[in-house]
């Protein structure tokens, strides 16, 4: 150790300044004067030499610079190899399933095969996310060893984060190093977007231009008409098919094997506890990019926009970033709102499962296998868990419905469970009845704790994470940097003939918020409540929890730079903060390019977003603003939707495209997108004399230079 000598405590630079005034001090201090200077020198080495100067360093100084998130579950502590074929061979694994997944159901889908392929036929899978292995030892894998490819389509075509560096890789090598690997693939996507499974199709060409050797052909999921479940239940009895026929495997019957474990603990103190703020993801390291921290942000206002709204509601809200100065936003990206479950859901599957007078006894979830992660914060209550950490109000799988038979507590239950089980009579019954799990197995056998022999680590399993919901921010940061507000409409599915109803879970959650601060006795209008005042009181005085996203769709940097855009529904909110920042700009004397806007409601007396704003715009703009309305239901004159009205402004706007190099955006449903665009393809080609080869050249160029931007949903 490097030895202290006693100059070198009492030494100081030669700097005669220095020297006047610690002689001017010792001059006029008294002794405790000096004695309290001794001490502040002291306690000061002592900090700044770290305890190097003594024998005995703290054995516990390291827990000071651990990540507390990084132990939830228990395991991730351990160093981790990157290497996918070192894993294979360190957990003797049989199979390994990567899955990609931008809203979480790839990755739920993905985990249900793995354990079900060891109920089934005793196969030891790996269900991982793709962005934890290097990319390049998917070539080490052995070629006694099968994978699964399954991801998602996001956006234009795009991979999911978590398949980014496995996407790199399949383009970047020429080899045959895949030769003799045996794969299958599944992708999800929908029809509506024009982009539909593209991923998994690129994937597989790539998979297939490197040797590896498919064993069926790639099941694709479609989501424009809900039939995700259907076809990944299609293509799984393929999978198990192929495992009976081709690779020699002998199926059992299925029996439920947890693979986390619940427990209560009541030693537990309330500090202790995960009360329901929501969780970092921490364990994302590469699917996190671009987001803000979960805060606990004020609603500044909220208000209704339809006219008309007995039946349809539409809220206006502002949410204030004030106390969170770290807290940015720009123009065009998004606010991802995290949702409670409504009390009435988490009180019927409470009382069914027996465990009303235990929701608030703390409980712990630990994981059974290695490669399982916890994915809830823990340890929590079932409060907690059920009203913040897990969608309890989600839809129930067939495939749920067919594991929920083992746990039937009569002979009727099994008898309608079973029933259920098949694909036709599954399908009528969604047709008219709103179903979650509490509510089935409310249907399925009612009386209170009739189901409270279904273990604990099968909710846990089967019900998805909380999400958030994400929605565009309405507003500029330009304008109003330290608040951001949203345009929603509440989602509210009635089943016809019936008075059932789906309540979307986040718009009903904030259309409650917003009656709260109304006026505290205002009932929702469905009945709906909700524990406003979130986990330990974390959203009292009307607080929603959110985070920033980055979003891609943004203005040209120059205000003068041409914009055309097109929006149906709440797919105005992007573009109300474009004009509100166009609107600044002028205003400070920057000149403003020419802008159309094309916006499409139903009717112009009742849900007509942001009418007096719009006009307001238009009288400032004048005639650099072009507003042109469609009403699919109007009081009188024909029925217009936005593609129609695109087509009547063909000329302005393929001018617009063409001479002007305008940014071209589309905000709304995909299957709007999809008309709009499609429309617009024949107007150019019409106009310009172009091939279909041409268009698509110029499709290509603008998208590559962005200034084709969509922003679609469903």
């Amino acid at each position: 150790m490097r030895q202290i000598t006693p100059n070198m405590a009492t030494t100081f630079p030669s700097n005669p300044a220095f020297n006047n005034v610690f002689s001017h001090l010792s001059k006029n201090a008294g002794f405790e004067d000096i004695a309290a200077m001794a001490l502040v020198g002291a306690a000061s080495a002592a900090y700044m030499f770290k305890g190097t100067l003594w024998d005995k360093p703290d054995p516990y100084l390291y827990k000071w610079f651990e990540r507390p998130q990084e132990l939830m579950g228990g395991r991730a502590g351990a160093q981790q190899t990157r290497n996918i074929a070192e894993k294979l061979e360190e957990t003797g694994a049989d199979m390994i399933i990567f899955w990609g997944s931008q809203s979480g159901t790839a990755q739920r889908m993905a985990n249900r095969l793995a354990k079900e392929c060891h109920q089934r036929f005793g196969v030891k899978a790996l269900s991982v996310d793709a962005s934890d292995y290097e990319a390049s030892t998917i070539a080490q894998i052995p070629r006694a060893k099968l994978a699964i490819f399954m991801a998602s389509t996001y956006g234009e075509g795009e991979p999911p984060d978590s398949y980014h560096e496995l996407w790199s890789w399949l383009h970047a090598t020429s080899d045959k190093s895949l030769a003799g690997l045996k794969y299958m693939a599944f992708g999800l996507g929908n029809s509506n977007y024009k982009h539909y499974n593209e991923v998994i199709k690129v994937v597989v060409g790539r998979l297939d231009a490197l040797g590896a050797q498919p064993l069926l052909p790639t099941g694709m999921a479609d989501d424009a008409q809900g039939e995700t479940e259907e076809h990944y239940l299609e293509w799984k009895e393929q999978v198990f098919n192929t495992f009976s026929t081709q690779l020699g495997y002998t199926e059992s019957d299925p029996e439920y094997e947890p693979s986390l474990k619940v427990f209560e603990d009541e030693s537990l103190e309330p500090i202790d506890l995960n009360h329901g703020v929501p969780a970092e993801k921490t364990s994302d390291r590469k699917t996190n990019h671009g987001m803000s921290a979960v805060y606990s942000l004020p609603v500044k206002g909220a208000r209704e926009l339809f006219q008309v709204s007995e039946h349809r509601n539409c809220i206006h809200m502002e949410i204030d970033f004030s106390e969170h100065p770290e807290m940015k936003y720009k123009t065009g990206d998004h606010l991802g709102v995290w949702p409670i479950n409504p009390d009435v859901e988490v009180n019927r599957l409470l009382r069914v499962l027996g465990l009303t007078s235990r929701r608030e006894v703390p409980i712990t979830i630990l994981s059974l296998e290695e490669d399982v992660k916890v994915k809830v914060p823990t340890p929590t209550t079932l409060d907690a868990l059920l009203s913040h950490y897990l969608e309890t109000c989600a839809p129930v799988s067939r495939e749920t419905v067919a594991s929920l038979v083992q746990f039937a507590p009569t002979q009727t239950a099994k008898d309608l469970l079973t029933k259920l089980s098949g694909k036709e009579a599954y399908a009528d019954f969604l047709h008219s009845n709103y179903i979650n799990l509490g509510r089935l197995l409310e249907r399925a056998a009612g009386d209170e704790a009739a189901w409270k022999d279904i273990p604990l680590s099968f909710i846990v399993e089967i019900l998805p994470v909380m999400q958030p919901r994400y929605y565009s921010i309405s507003s500029s940061s330009v304008v109003q940097p330290r608040s951001a507000a949203i345009t929603a409409v509440v989602s509210d599915t009635v089943f016809p003939g019936t008075n059932e109803r789906i309540p979307g879970l986040s718009t009903n959650y904030m259309l409650a918020l917003k009656e709260s601060l109304e006026d505290k006795t205002k009932p929702h209008p469905h009945g709906l409540t909700y524990p406003l005042e979130g986990p330990q009181e974390t959203l009292s005085g009307g607080r929603l929890h959110a985070h920033v996203r980055k979003s891609t769709f943004k203005l040209p940097a120059l205000a003068s730079h041409p914009i055309i855009m097109v929006a149906a529904g709440t797919g105005i909110a992007p573009f109300r903060a474009f004009l509100q920042e166009r609107a600044r700009m002028q205003s400070i004397g920057r000149e403003v390019g020419p802008m159309m806007l094309f916006f499409g409601c139903r009717n112009e007396s009742q849900d007509y977003l942001y009418a007096s704003e719009l006009a307001d715009l238009k009288a400032q703009f004048g005639d650099l603003f072009t507003l042109v309305t469609a009403f699919s239901r109007p009081d009188v004159g024909e029925k217009k939707y936005v593609q129609n009205r695109v087509v009547e402004h063909a000329d302005d706007v393929c001018r617009l495209l063409t001479d002007g190099n305008a940014n071209f955006y589309i905000c709304g449903s995909a299957s709007m997108a999809r008309d709009v665009s499609n429309e617009l393809g024949r107007e150019l080609c019409k106009r310009q004399s172009w091939s279909e080869d041409q268009l698509k050249e110029f499709a290509d160029k603008q998208k590559r230079f962005k200034r084709w931007q969509q922003d679609v949903w469903g």
